[in-house]
């Protein structure tokens, strides 16, 4: 304990502030808490009391100048106030004059704050300060005891504060907290003092405002204080590191992910109050209980060298080999000292050797039991990671779990939406209803121990189809598979002649017979028989011979490696034309599938309404609009006009896409565009075992037939297809039900984007279907789709 008197900085002391120390108030407060019984505590209030009166004049102003002769009794105020046990060099206390930072008394640990013990003067981070923050503290804290014993107002303030600084030995951030216990002050009014009504006329008086008002009609000269301040400090750094680190996962979404890991690591770095010491927060993330690194989580791991962007593969393979078995086997790993020998054991240590780090802890980090995580702690400097390292932070595994928890969930959610976007029919602008559905099977559940789930459907929506097609994909795909198939014999046969040259073998003649008498019926239609047949001669009965021969005679591998390397699907050069001719399809598929999904989002922005694509050798395309579908936003029929204006502007921007794919495809491919008018609404459900809409009762499913049987119709009386390349085809029964379209193709013919060349056509009757017409017109493939 030392009497040292202290004055932190007189400039944020308030002027015109008259304050003395005194004991007055501590011993009226002994007086007082007095039970005249027979209790310990009373006892020891007694004795207090008995030294104290020893030296009467306490009770008055004290000059502190000569407060070390009373240091026993000071002493014992201390015990008095604190555990008997408790070490003076661990807390910090002190006592202190009313209202200003001058301090007259105190634990070693407190001046071990204030105090460099290399100059004995006091330490910049005590000093520092905004003298305008101070001159607000010290005037709230003032007025609170003003208005509180004078007043009686309730206080507008704890009796304590946060003090930030910069640590000068480690250059961290550190918090300690300031408790004031102000119970031993009193506040003395100097003559006669405003009454209520003018100071609360003054204006609102809150934590923040108003006192510099209130010091106009009530000044401070007014009261004088007498008594003495008891300051306790405790370090917070640990508390407010860790919420540092909650309020980056609360603003995780809003920040780069650079800035969250520099906010983590500086707070976990305060939380050890050592800058040399370096960590790594790394996510496990999963698909089917397998190990996947994303590229779009940044991965940062020791064991990735100086490869922060993760670009080298053997570094993520190695990686990923380390945490794969890490995950089978979680527990601390620590290596204080990185040994020769262990750097060679473990591949990850050598890399931590490369990059000058000399000790280096894994850590797993548990989200309800689960592993979520790693953290990586390590440092360049010897000597620095121990046991003590590990207790300082674990107040932050909880808060570190729920951080690589929530990146998991965003993985997660990320890819549900992929998976709800792209493979099920459940889209945002149903998902409330299903949201129901499910709400009301779970009370169901709940009220009867079992549910139904019920039927999601809209009534009364409004049906938009289209299609677009590759034009002759079937022949196209028979085409290139009769040149892979002659390229194929070409090649056995010439396989077979070369065994022949080389081994004598009386069943080479035979099998080279009846190689070129199927190549020779290739030229012909192949019926579905003889084509099981031919697959029959080709995967199992030339593949045997060919591997028997092999086995048999091994001088032979060269020879029919040749043959097995061609008929390799993936590399081979007899699948070529179908490598070629799918290469084709998915190019021309998935530039309408991105330019449909664009679209998609864009449609949504004007009104609700269900857009579900579905694959055939080009896509097909339903979209349902109408008021059950978002029944919260009033349906007009412009919604709809809206719709039918952008599926033939749309179907011309795909015709045109398409059509400048051509040079770039390796089996040039056409596409045609079709569309069918259906002007009546129509009920649909959702169909559980297909998880897609479809059509609900008798007239509605009709809808549906039509729409699968007119892709390949033809125009009446002629053997011309209806659906051309380079033209949008509209199917519709009824002219007023065409009208609308045609008044879209004509505002789209004005704007450049359609031919002039509409036609209107009879179409040949179908299974069931009579009496349908249909729209034909040309695209201008040579717009720009920039300015259309």
């Amino acid at each position: 304990m030392q009497t040292l008197t202290i004055n932190i900085n007189e400039k944020f002391t308030l002027t015109n502030l008259d304050t003395a120390f005194s004991l007055r108030p501590f011993i009226n407060f002994l007086k007082k808490s007095l039970k005249h019984d027979s209790s310990l505590k009373d006892k020891l209030t007694a004795f207090l009391l008995e030294k104290l009166e020893q030296f009467p004049e306490l009770e008055g102003d004290v000059a502190i100048d000569n407060l070390d002769k009373y240091k026993d009794v000071l002493e014992l105020i201390f015990v008095s106030m604190s555990n008997v046990t408790e070490d003076e060099t661990r807390l910090p206390w002190a006592l202190g004059m009313p209202l200003r930072p001058h301090f007259v008394y105190g634990t070693s640990a407190f001046y071990k704050l204030m105090v460099d013990t290399r100059n004995s003067k006091l330490k910049k981070a005590v000093t520092e300060g905004g003298e305008q923050m101070m001159h607000q503290r010290n005037l709230r804290i003032a007025y609170t005891f003003i208005l509180e014993r004078i007043y009686n107002f309730s206080p507008f303030h704890k009796n304590e504060m946060i003090h930030s600084f910069v640590d000068e030995e480690t250059g961290l951030l550190r918090h300690l907290k300031i408790n004031i216990d102000t119970r031993f002050i009193d506040v003395i009014p100097i003559g006669e003092v405003p009454d209520l009504n003018a100071i609360t006329a003054v204006g609102h008086i809150d934590e923040d405002n108003g006192f510099e008002k209130l010091e106009k009609v009530l000044p401070l000269s007014l009261f004088k204080f007498r008594g003495m301040s008891v300051v306790t400090i405790s370090d917070e750094t640990a508390k407010i590191a860790v919420e540092t680190i909650k309020n980056t996962i609360v603003d995780l979404h809003r920040q780069e992910e650079d800035a969250c890991h520099y906010n983590i690591t500086k707070s976990l770095k305060t939380l050890v109050q050592n800058d040399a010491i370096d960590f790594n927060v790394t996510p496990l993330f999963r698909i089917n209980d397998k190990l996947v690194l994303p590229h779009m989580h940044e991965l940062r791991s020791v064991m990735m060298g100086d490869n922060a962007e993760c670009e080298d593969g053997a570094a993520r393979s190695a990686y990923q080999a380390f945490a794969e078995q890490y995950i089978r086997n979680p527990r601390p790993l620590i290596y204080k000292t990185i040994s020769t020998k262990e750097a060679k054991l473990y591949p990850f240590l050598s890399t931590c050797t490369r990059t000058g780090i000399q000790s280096f802890i894994v850590l797993p980090l548990y989200y309800n039991n689960n592993l979520a995580g790693m953290l990586e702690i390590y440092t360049k400097k010897p000597g620095l990671l121990d046991e003590k390292i590990l207790a300082l932070l674990e107040p932050a595994y909880p808060v570190l779990a729920q951080l690589v928890q929530l990146s998991i969930d965003d993985f997660d959610t990320a890819i549900d939406g992929v998976i709800r976007e792209k493979f099920t029919s459940l889209q945002p602008a149903v998902q409330w209803k299903f949201n129901e559905a499910a709400w009301n099977y779970l009370q169901e559940v709940e009220y009867n121990g079992k549910g139904k789930i019920e039927t999601v459907g809209f009534d009364g929506v409004y049906p938009l189809y289209g299609a677009v097609d590759i034009r002759n994909s079937t022949i196209e795909r028979n085409r290139a598979q009769l040149s892979d198939l002659q390229h194929q014999f070409a090649i056995l046969l010439e396989t077979l002649q070369e065994v022949k040259k080389h081994y004598t073998l009386a069943l080479t003649d035979e099998m080279i017979y009846k190689c070129r008498k199927w190549k020779n019926t290739l030229d012909d239609s192949l019926t579905p028989h003889s084509e099981v047949k031919l697959t029959d001669f080709l995967e199992k009965e030339a593949v045997s011979f060919l591997k028997h021969f092999k086995l048999t005679h091994p001088g032979s591998a060269s020879i029919v490696e040749k043959y097995f390397a061609a008929i390799e699907e993936m590399t081979g050069s007899a699948w070529t034309n179908r490598r070629q001719l799918e290469e084709s399809m998915q190019s021309v598929n998935s530039a309408v599938n991105n330019y449909l999904d664009l679209m998609k989002d864009e449609l949504q922005q004007s009104y609700p309404c269900y857009f579900e694509r579905f694959r055939t050798d080009g896509v097909e395309y339903d979209i349902y609009i109408g008021q059950s579908i978002a029944p919260q936003k009033p349906f007009d029929i412009l919604y709809l006009k809206n719709l039918r204006l952008w599926q033939i502007s749309s179907m011309a921007a795909i015709a045109k896409i398409t059509h400048e794919m051509l040079p770039k495809l390796s089996k040039p491919l056409q596409t045609t565009q079709l569309i069918f008018i259906h002007s009546n609404t129509i009920d649909i459900s959702f169909r559980n075992d297909e998880r897609r809409f479809d059509a609900e009762g008798g007239y509605n499913i009709r809808y549906q037939v039509i729409k699968k049987r007119i892709d390949k119709v033809h125009v009446a009386d002629t053997n011309e297809r209806l659906t051309q390349p380079g033209k949008i085809a509209l199917v519709y029964f009824n002219r007023r039900d065409a009208d609308e379209y045609i008044q879209h193709i004509q505002y789209l013919q004005e704007q450049g984007i359609l031919l002039n060349d509409l036609e209107f056509l009879d179409l040949e009757e179908l299974q069931g279907v009579a009496g349908l017409k249909a729209l034909r017109v040309g695209i201008n493939l040579e717009y720009d789709l920039e300015t259309a």
